[in-house]
């Protein structure tokens, strides 16, 4: 974690990385995809989700981090 204050959001997008449903960790993942710079504390996370059973959830995965990426250029 950076010293910066936690956003209640971008934890509870972090939060569902980790649901069962697949469907709900590729949308997680998308939706820290939109939010660019402000989501990098789940680069971690993101990288976890690239060995994700479901192919969706590895490639919404990636998209992010790509994002994320640009985003710190």
């Amino acid at each position: 974690m950076t010293s910066e204050k936690s956003d209640p959001l971008i934890e509870k997008l972090i939060r569902r990385l980790s649901d069962p449903s697949a469907t709900e960790r590729r949308n997680a993942a998308g939706a820290l995809r939109l939010h660019g710079r402000r989501a990098a504390c789940a680069v971690g996370e993101l990288i976890r989700l690239l060995n994700d059973s479901d192919s969706a959830v590895r490639a919404e995965a990636q998209r992010a981090l790509d994002r994320l990426n640009q985003s710190a250029a």
